[in-house]
């Protein structure tokens, strides 16, 4: 008896578990990402979500990495990853990755990184667009 409760109870924690992986949203991962790395600065949260939708349609970040973020929803968040190992060194990476791009896609550098203000986005940076870079400066004449 005791076996056929431990298998039933594996199956239901399977199910549940697949279930949430199949109800993951790479979207969702990223706002994820966003607002665990950037806790320190306010958000707009409209902006995050395009963020999210335009990064996802760019397939840059692997879907099924982020998909297992998601899936993993609170203690992912709750968590703080070492780069001890395999798997931490690539969540870190690619949070880098997410929080590099928004930070680049928004108005934070172009505000002086102040701290204090509301973080805008205002479209996805491509270093191969022309005066895109935030950091770039008018040539004086």
């Amino acid at each position: 008896k005791r076996r056929y409760f431990l298998l039933a109870g594996l199956a239901a924690l399977g199910s549940a578990l697949g279930l949430r992986f199949a109800l993951s949203k790479n979207e969702s991962a990223i706002e994820k990402v966003l607002y665990k790395k950037l806790n320190y600065l306010k958000l707009d949260h409209s902006g995050v979500r395009h963020f999210a939708q335009d990064l996802a349609a760019r397939h840059v970040i692997s879907s099924s990495r982020l998909l297992v973020i998601d899936a993993a929803g609170p203690m992912y968040t709750r968590l703080a990853l070492s780069a001890g190992n395999k798997l931490g060194n690539e969540i870190l990476h690619g949070e880098e990755r997410v929080t590099t791009l928004y930070l680049m896609s928004s108005d934070f550098f172009k505000n002086g990184a102040d701290e204090s203000r509301v973080v805008q986005y205002l479209g996805y940076y491509d270093p191969l667009v022309p005066c895109n870079n935030p950091f770039a400066r008018s040539a004086a004449s």
